[in-house]
């Protein structure tokens, strides 16, 4: 069981986030200096320090109870921020996180390394992970090999802050996120404001409430800002959509709640003592409650194509602040009797999310989404990856001509896995791995993120290609010309046959068996991943990917050292060993692989001659001539030698005999002699 402790904090397991803030047992005196005491602040999660005079010196906060900020785990980042009446980060600390290659790779000091550089920054300060083309903004540099770690960890920190800001009073929900409406003076139809998202909608069953009779909809909430013209003028009409907006101070927003079902949304409360009590709004540490002062009755809709509703009510957010910019959402407390007696009553509460379409409400600076920050910081990479990656395919869509002189397309094969290693594996370290695998199927059947997926854009690349490519070419494409670990090792080979290195093989016999390793490990790592995504990580370091690219090998632990340390030394001897007998990922690609659209171009002569066998590394061509796709890395010498007149035996022989009929005319021998040659020369 892995642990992941920041200093001086509790001890959490990696699976049991934190979702409270507890001062005794978590570094609240750290991320607030000169805090001495702390005292909970009613119906928030977060607290106020004190200093020893007792003068307030600002609030902590821990993140996860304020945002939702998924890492790469799936699982948020557990923070501790503190912050300043000033509004400034007075410190942060990482207590918690499932971060698999900081549980098992990158040391975990590099993440709080990164998160010592927030204190002293304003939490409405610009902090961007990576290049921006704004002078103002604060740049950090990214956790090498964790980007999107660092990128979320970023997001945590100032959602969090903020949040805490606006709620405290430090920081206008304005400033955070400047925006404003879209201006279009002609109202919209009932059908183009559904079209573009203005409304969310918020259905309770009866059968969720367990009424006895569970059928219908005890209500069915539509809820949207009209502070937009041709949203407010649709809903309200001209008249009443100019009175509304004339009641508003600034910072205050228009609500509207429409309302269906055999229940209503106004509650007991608003009868007694006019506070809507079943209905209030929440935007992070925000709750926006409405009273009868706040609230105008709305009756039929003034879009002529608008349903009818039973009840409709417009709502001037006093009860707090609202940012149209951000999610937020309609909460409903359902009230039925329980039939225990008396006026006793079962209370459920329910949620619904909202966040207003581009086209009704825009930010001024729209912020980027944790994938969409990690493509642009990673764009220039991208593009010269999409060219590598365009070379290769090149080289195989031409292969008419780059296999028809051998040593053309060793030179391209070479280049390719030059490349693949110095500038796909060690300079981009974008090493695929069968993490990523585990990872989709883990989001099969669990939770789909594509967002994740996207939030690594060289490894999304290498992906897709070799998605794409295996279904053409073979998974041999990727395996044998890109990936930097096995061309890595295949380079390794090459220079040990220089050095006259003696190779060392298996017996046909264990080698034939061996090979099945591989998919014993990937069938062991699925279920242990599913049960345990850390564990499973731990295990998938049968790989040696990150010793080799993320971290070096010499400063892990000894066994994961002696690991990389002994697959180098068996791969000065042997041609790619662990991609042959252990590679998980190599084994997931090779199932996925078993047939191609185009592989290497065979002969009818195949099944009776040994050259292109004698000479195939991976041994992939079976005794009839016919390649194992699973087994091919795509190295194409066997085409090369398909084409080459002075190395296939048909072609020579057709060649000697075309030769001879030139000068003399050719025996009956002869003639049917190539005859058979010709019809041996024909492709399979």
């Amino acid at each position: 069981m892995c642990w992941v402790v920041a200093p001086a904090a509790a001890q959490y397991r990696h699976d049991a986030a934190p979702t409270a803030l507890d001062c005794e047992t978590m570094p609240c005196t750290e991320v607030l200096p000169g805090a001495t005491r702390f005292e909970p602040v009613e119906g928030a999660p977060f607290v106020q320090g004190f200093d020893a005079t007792g003068a307030a010196v600002g609030w902590v906060v821990l993140s996860n109870t304020v945002v939702d900020v998924k890492a790469y785990s799936g699982k948020p980042l557990a923070t501790v921020i503190g912050l300043t009446p000033d509004g400034v980060i007075a410190g942060a600390r990482v207590i918690h996180h499932s971060e698999p290659v900081l549980l098992v790779g990158i040391p975990e000091r590099k993440l709080h390394e990164f998160v010592a550089q927030y204190p002293g920054h304003r939490a409405i300060d610009t902090i961007v992970v990576g290049e921006s083309s704004d002078p103002d903004d604060v740049s950090l540099d990214v956790i090498s090999g964790a980007t999107v770690t660092a990128l979320a960890q970023n997001k945590t920190i100032l959602d969090a802050s903020r949040a805490l800001g606006v709620a405290v009073g430090v920081i206008d929900a304005s400033v955070v996120s400047p925006g404003h409406f879209i201006n279009e003076p002609t109202a919209w139809s009932w059908a183009r404001m559904i079209e573009e998202g203005v409304f969310g909608r918020l259905t309770v069953t009866q059968a969720q409430m367990e009424v006895p009779n569970p059928r219908g909809n005890f209500v069915d909430l539509w809820f949207t800002i009209a502070d937009a013209p041709q949203v407010g003028r649709a809903l309200l009409g001209d008249n009443d959509y100019a009175f509304e907006m004339g009641l508003l101070e600034p910072g205050q927003h228009l609500v509207v709640i429409l309302g269906n079902g055999s229940s209503s949304y106004k509650g007991s409360a608003f009868v007694r003592g006019g506070i809507f009590d079943r209905v209030h709004m929440e935007q992070g540490f925000n709750d926006v409650v409405f009273r009868d002062l706040d609230y105008h009755n709305l009756g039929r809709l003034a879009a002529p194509d608008a349903p009818r509703f039973r009840e409709g009510g417009v709502f001037i957010t006093r009860g707090g602040p609202l940012d149209p910019g951000h999610p937020f959402e309609l909460v409903f407390l359902g009230s039925r009797y329980n039939g225990q007696g008396g006026f006793t009553r079962d209370f459920h509460e329910f949620h619904a999310e909202h966040v207003m379409p581009t086209s009704v409400y825009v930010l001024d600076r729209p912020e980027l989404s944790i994938w969409q920050q990690a493509w642009l910081n990673h764009r220039y990479g991208a593009l010269a990856l999409g060219l590598y990656l365009l070379f290769v395919v090149s080289v195989f869509i031409g292969r008419s001509w780059t296999t028809a002189d051998p040593k053309r397309i060793k030179r391209l094969h070479t280049i390719s896995m030059l490349i693949g290693v110095f500038g796909v594996g060690f300079a981009m370290k974008a090493q695929p791995s069968v993490t990523q695998l585990l990872t989709l199927v883990d989001s099969l059947l669990h939770e789909w993120r594509w967002e994740l997926f996207a939030s690594e854009p060289l490894i999304f690349l290498l992906w897709i290609f070799t998605f794409i490519a295996s279904l053409i070419w073979g998974r041999g494409l990727f395996c044998g010309w890109v990936c930097p670990y096995g061309t890595m090792t295949d380079l390794l080979r090459l220079v040990a046959i220089k050095l006259h290195i003696p190779e060392f093989e298996f017996p046909e016999r264990i080698h034939e068996k061996a090979r099945f390793l591989r998919y014993f490990i990937l069938l062991a790592l699925i279920p242990i991943f599913l049960w345990d995504s850390v564990l499973g990580e731990k295990l998938a370091e049968i790989e040696p990917f990150k010793s080799t690219f993320l971290v070096p090998f010499w400063t892990r632990q000894w066994y994961l050292a002696g690991w990389w340390i002994l697959l180098f030394v068996w791969s000065i001897f042997t041609f790619r060993p662990f991609c042959r007998y252990i590679c998980p990922l190599g084994a997931g690609l090779a199932i996925f692989n078993s047939f191609r659209f185009s592989g290497p171009r065979r002969r009818n002569f195949c099944e009776s001659c040994t050259i292109c066998t004698r000479n195939c590394e991976p041994k992939a061509i079976r005794p009839d001539g016919t390649i194992d796709p699973r087994e091919c890395l795509s190295c194409m010498d066997c085409e090369a030698s398909y084409r080459n007149e002075q190395q296939c035996p048909p072609l020579i022989g057709i060649e000697r005999l075309l030769t001879k009929q030139a000068t003399a005319k050719l025996s009956t021998h002869d003639e049917e002699r190539l005859l058979q040659l010709r019809d041996d020369a024909k492709p399979r």
